[in-house]
């Protein structure tokens, strides 16, 4: 008996080891909010569509990826040679091109950046009769 509750203490006890595509929360909400912000700001469509897109660049790209692919895509901006370590990297056009792939792909699976539909059809509920 003693064994089997040190066991069940050590597995309970055990800390859950958090997946390469699992973000920080922090992240989560920084990329769902510039989304919402690229695209016509704070309303729940926008945050419906920017939270499934992170959700989806999240299942394509692992954090360290993700990471590592923003500071590529920050930094290659420096203008002169500073700027050229990150614009002429070979691993730097792979992990900005994955994570642009997942972006467009999350883009389209999400419909970010799509118009919200204002008219929607009103539809006449019909009547049933009841069996006589």
């Amino acid at each position: 008996m003693k064994t089997a509750s040190i066991v069940l203490i050590g597995v309970l006890g055990a800390p859950v080891a958090a997946s390469a595509f699992e973000y920080p929360t922090m992240d989560r909400v920084d990329s769902v909010l510039t989304c919402m912000q690229e695209n016509g700001g704070q309303n729940i469509d926008n945050l419906q569509r920017c939270s499934c897109s992170v959700d989806v660049l999240m299942q394509q790209v692992s954090f360290e990826d993700f990471t590592e692919a923003r500071t590529y895509e920050i930094y290659k901006q420096m203008p002169g040679d500073k700027g050229g370590i990150f614009r002429d990297n070979p691993r730097a056009k792979e992990l900005v091109g994955k994570l642009d792939t997942a972006r467009a792909d999350a883009k389209k699976r999400c419909f970010v950046g799509a118009a919200r539909q204002t008219n929607v059809p009103v539809i006449a509920p019909k009547k049933i009769a009841a069996p006589q």
